[in-house]
């Protein structure tokens, strides 16, 4: 049966061993295999306290939106890092290399919606090492 009605707190960690989130907690809420969804990916993604990273990164096929639930940081789209906190929307357009941080004393928890795809391969997740010479 489809779960079109999700919570983070009801799902489980996706299993990221190996990968450049396995120091994160991702969950995915809405993609393909869940639910079968086509043009739309969501999730949850907690950083660590105090330093909590990911990597410069981009999307050639997908734009994002980023949604900042608690703690705070940065998060840097493009060549411009913008401080984030409690209830900023950050976007991201397609194909622009981005990358966050959490700096606060708590985790911080953003919801991600990926548009236009429902998944990390169809996004082509690249890292940014891979892209520029």
């Amino acid at each position: 049966m489809v779960d079109y009605v999700v919570n983070p707190k009801t799902t489980h960690p996706s299993d990221l061993t190996g990968t450049a989130f396995s120091h994160l907690d991702v969950r995915w809420l809405v993609n393909d295999i869940r639910q079968g969804a086509e043009l739309v990916g969501v999730g949850q993604t907690i950083y660590p306290a105090r330093g909590g990273t990911h990597e410069h990164h981009l999307h050639p096929d997908a734009e994002e939106v980023v949604i900042v639930m608690s703690g705070y940081g940065w998060h840097r789209v493009g060549e411009k890092i913008y401080n984030i906190f409690p209830g900023d929307v950050v976007f991201v357009p397609k194909n622009t290399p981005h990358s966050a941080c959490c700096t606060s004393e708590e985790d911080m928890v953003i919801l991600w919606v990926l548009g236009g795809v429902s998944s990390l391969e169809r996004a082509g997740y690249q890292s940014v090492a891979e892209v520029l010479p």
